[in-house]
């Protein structure tokens, strides 16, 4: 009777073991199939890695870049060159004859005629006209009627005085001596009237000199201000009349204020080249006849003298002209374009990149201004990357970024060729 119910006891525990080991092998899966499904895992976290992360990574990476780059100032440079070579200085000026004078009367009177007009050229000597003077040659009958009556009493002076000088020598009791040094005191007395009427003549006479009008020099008739019959009178006061104005103009002579950088390099006889615009196709040779041998004060120039022959007569007084020197500089300098100069309160800067591309602000002394190129004479130095459009952007040790360089130092090496 035992026996059966261990027999159902086992019965169901090999039932309910069976039936554990059937659901374990129901859900186990096999080993090829675990190693697959964790392969496909694997790939698909991978793909959406690369898919995913990956191009969000590079995308920020770019957009990183992109605004770094953005915030960075965009520069053109220009390598600095050194120039040591003559320089064309060009200066204004005008037209001056060699010598030019204004001709005043020194009588008084009116014209009688006048021999010259504007445009005369005439030689030294030249009478260019004539005055008429009554009351200078009423004046001149006088003083030689004067003389005249002084040299008649000088005659009875004389005459009285070898008297009583001969009667004292024959009887020197019967005058006295007194008397004989009294006659030859008025015989020194009328010699002396009569120099003195005689010098009166002399100067009415040389006066009388002065009713024609002599040019003083050679030149040319630039200048009449009178008429027949213009009233005249003696002097060069500002309300009396200029009769002419006469010019020396085979050479002219032309003043030029050269800038203080330049004047060491003046030197007496310098050639100068003088341009008129009315003759583009010829170049009139000058040089340095002088100089002053101080500068303005205020305008910092040197004030110099340039002659240039005119044997023509083909050059007029007062045209315009281009006064041209070649002159080399005492030091080297470099031409930068004027865009790249900044000015500021403390003087004016010049903006440079190192090797880093750091930005530098160099102070730095300008010299000429040739319109789009300026002149460095001190400052920079050979092969320096001189930025060339710099803005507000341009700061002290920010780094830039270099744009269109070798196009930019092309182009500014053709302005400096054609300089």
């Amino acid at each position: 009777m035992e026996k059966p119910e261990q027999t159902s006891e086992e019965e169901n525990e090999k039932q309910h073991r069976l039936l554990l080991e059937a659901r374990e092998k129901k859900f186990k899966p096999t080993s090829h199939f675990s190693y697959y499904a964790f392969a496909v895992l694997i790939l698909t976290l991978i793909v959406l890695f690369f898919i995913g992360v990956i191009p969000r990574f590079l995308l920020e990476e770019k957009i990183t870049k992109l605004a770094n780059e953005t915030s960075l100032p965009k520069v053109t440079i220009l390598e600095a060159k050194g120039i040591d070579k003559s320089i064309e200085l060009t200066l204004p000026s005008s037209l001056d004859a060699i010598n030019i004078t204004p001709i005043w009367a020194r009588v008084d009177g009116y014209i009688k005629t006048f021999l010259s007009d504007i445009g005369d050229v005439v030689k030294e000597g030249d009478i260019l006209a004539e005055i008429e003077t009554p009351e200078l040659d009423q004046q001149y009958e006088q003083a030689v009627a004067e003389l005249n009556t002084s040299k008649a009493r000088l005659n009875i002076a004389k005459i009285t005085a070898d008297r009583w000088a001969n009667l004292y020598k024959e009887d020197s009791e019967s005058i006295s001596k007194q008397e004989v040094d009294q006659r030859s005191a008025d015989l020194e007395a009328s010699v002396t009237e009569v120099n003195s009427a005689q010098a009166n003549v002399d100067r009415l006479q040389k006066t009388l000199d002065f009713k024609r009008i002599i040019a003083p020099f050679d030149g040319i008739i630039i200048e009449r201000n009178i008429d027949i019959g213009s009233l005249i009178t003696a002097g060069s006061a500002s309300h009396h009349q200029q009769l002419f104005k006469i010019a020396k103009t085979n050479i002219l002579r032309v003043f030029v204020n050269v800038p203080q950088r330049f004047f060491r390099s003046i030197k007496k006889d310098i050639i100068a080249d003088v341009y008129i615009s009315e003759f583009p196709e010829k170049v009139f040779k000058g040089f340095v006849a002088r100089y002053a041998k101080a500068l303005d004060p205020i305008a910092r120039t040197l004030l110099t003298e340039v002659h240039i022959h005119n044997p023509e007569y083909e050059l007029f007084v007062g045209l315009y002209a281009d006064v041209k020197f070649l002159l080399k500089p005492d030091n080297v300098y470099f031409l930068i374009p004027t865009s790249a100069v900044i000015i500021r309160a403390d003087g004016p800067k010049v903006a440079v990149l190192d090797e880093n591309d750091i930005i530098h602000l160099k102070n730095v002394t300008l010299g000429l201004d040739h319109g789009k190129m300026m002149e460095i004479t001190s400052g920079i130095q050979e092969n320096e990357k001189i930025i060339t459009n710099p803005s507000d952007k341009i700061m002290e040790g920010k780094k830039a970024q270099i744009i269109n360089a070798n196009k930019k130092a092309d182009e500014m090496k053709k302005v400096d060729a054609v300089k």
